[in-house]
């Protein structure tokens, strides 16, 4: 399982959100780091950041499934449905809540069952801070989101199968 463990650490996911130049790259778990090209950050909007980051989201954890499944591929680990309790855990799972903000609240991530990404970015933020803040507190947030998933789920777990 150590070995496993390691592999999940060791899975970096990267990507570029569609028609732009703006990139993201997940590592350790629950790091994230936002990127943006030349002057993208000085002629966006919120409104166009908050649907290119929460692209950005569904294309990272389709990412991560991806790299998941392939590490446990290579174990004995069933994680797939044997039962109705496990039906019933992946049901509830997909259900989960999670949220993840910014320290100065300026920018709010959430999902449903990590599939259905939202993203709120206070109006007036990409004006007030510069853009190295900006990827700042984004990463935080998406941080925050997946240790919020992590959390719940983990809860989840103790009540099927503890």
């Amino acid at each position: 399982m150590t070995d496993l463990a390691e592999k999940l650490d060791g899975i970096r996911v990267h990507v570029r959100a569609p028609g732009t130049d703006i990139e993201a790259e997940l590592r350790d778990r629950t790091g994230i780091t936002l990127s943006f090209g030349e002057s993208v950050y000085d002629f966006i909007d919120e409104s166009a950041l908050e649907r290119v980051l929460a692209g950005v989201a569904r294309l990272m954890w389709a990412g991560w499934q991806r790299q998941y499944r392939a590490a446990v591929d290579e174990t004995n680990l069933n994680i797939d449905v044997d039962d109705m309790r496990d039906s019933n855990f992946f049901a509830d799972r997909a259900k989960v809540e999670a949220i993840g903000e910014s320290n100065d609240a300026r920018i709010v991530i959430t999902a449903a069952g990590m599939e259905n990404f939202s993203v709120h970015i206070k109006p007036g933020t990409v004006r007030e801070i510069p853009e190295d803040q900006f990827a700042a507190n984004a990463s935080e947030a998406a941080t925050r989101l997946i240790r919020d998933f992590q959390i719940k789920v983990d809860e989840l777990k103790k009540r099927y199968y503890e």
